[in-house]
């Protein structure tokens, strides 16, 4: 009886392997960094709009023993202090960055899209076991400022044969009437961290650790070629 059990139970894992590592469909898994915001003003025959410009790594690994197609990819806002019940807007995937080239992104819109974009966003596959790590761009043309204490965004996926989009990361924004003027007239960018991200601890703790880790000595003037590494240390005592 016992050698019948312990045969039942190593078919069953048996099977279980098997469907695994061939038979099981696209499972896929996404983690997102931190989103960074962009404002550009436009003006063009007299008229003048703002192009509301996002980047976000993310990466996507695929658990399962089948290929997945990611068919769409968009950036959900919604502004919940609207007395607008389910307002939102939807802005699309524009540009897939080289990812090494990404911190360029500047107040040149035109500059930098000739020199980091790698190609415009489209659907791509991901093989069984695959994981796929990309920079994307996504963007909207907004024809007023857009003013909230409180921007819920979400990055979301469409993956083929599926009736839904699949949320990838959130993010809690927001846009001042002051930051909307660092964005727009300064170009400048403001990045916030995914719901849910480890926070750092503190680097140093406690934060006047290197006033005990110091030497009350002078430190050498000479040897190695590094004369400025001692300037005045250590410090005159203020008079």
């Amino acid at each position: 009886m016992l050698s019948i059990i312990i045969s039942v139970a190593a078919l069953i894992v048996s099977c279980v392997a098997l469907w695994k590592t061939h038979f099981a469909g696209f499972s896929p898994t996404a983690r997102a960094g931190d989103l960074r915001h962009r404002i550009y003003p436009i003006r063009s025959e007299g008229q003048r709009w703002f192009i509301s410009s996002f980047d976000v790594p993310f990466t996507i690994a695929n658990q399962g023993a089948r290929p997945g197609l990611i068919t769409g990819l968009r950036l959900r806002l919604h502004y919940p202090n609207l007395p607008i019940p389910g307002n939102h807007e939807l802005l699309p995937a524009k540009f897939e960055l080289h990812p090494d080239k990404a911190t360029s992104i500047g107040k040149d819109r035109f500059e930098w899209i000739g020199q980091i974009v790698a190609a415009h966003w489209a659907p791509y596959v991901i093989l069984p076991k695959q994981t796929v790590s990309k920079h994307v761009v996504l963007e909207a043309r907004w024809d007023e400022p857009v003013i909230q204490d409180d921007i819920q965004a979400t990055l979301e996926m469409h993956v083929e044969g599926s009736p839904h989009w699949w949320p990838i990361s959130k993010w809690r924004l927001n846009l001042t009437a002051r930051e909307w003027s660092e964005l727009a007239d300064v170009g400048t960018s403001i990045s916030y961290p995914p719901d849910g991200s480890a926070q750092p601890d503190e680097s140093v703790s406690p934060p006047d650790l290197h006033k005990y880790t110091g030497t009350k000595q002078s430190l050498p003037t000479d040897g190695f070629g590094a004369k400025p590494s001692y300037l005045d240390y250590p410090q005159k005592p203020k008079s």
